[in-house]
C-alpha cells in the first residue's frame, strides 16, 4: 500500500475518533444543560464543564491533524 494511501486510511481513523469525542462532548453538554438548578453551581457541574472544555480541545487538535494531513506530499521513489 502506498504511503499516501496509508496516511489516508489513518486519517479516516482520526476523523472517526473526532466524531466519537464530539459525541461524548455532546452527551456531557446535554447532561449539564439538564442538571437541576440546585446543582448548577456544584462541583459536579464544574467537573462536567471542565470535561467539556477538554473534549473540545481534543476535537480541535484532531481537526488540526486532519487538516495538516492534506499538506503532506510524499516524494516519488525516483
Amino acid at each position: 500500500m502506498s504511503r499516501a494511501k496509508r496516511l489516508s486510511t489513518e486519517m479516516e481513523s482520526v476523523e472517526s475518533a473526532q466524531m466519537e469525542v464530539e459525541r461524548l462532548k455532546d452527551e456531557l453538554e446535554l447532561w449539564l444543560e439538564n442538571m437541576p438548578e440546585n446543582l448548577q453551581n456544584s462541583a459536579k457541574a464544574e467537573g462536567l464543564q471542565e470535561a467539556i472544555d477538554q473534549l473540545e480541545e481534543i476535537c480541535d487538535h484532531l481537526q488540526e491533524a486532519f487538516d495538516a494531513s492534506g499538506n503532506v506530499n510524499f516524494p516519488g521513489m525516483f
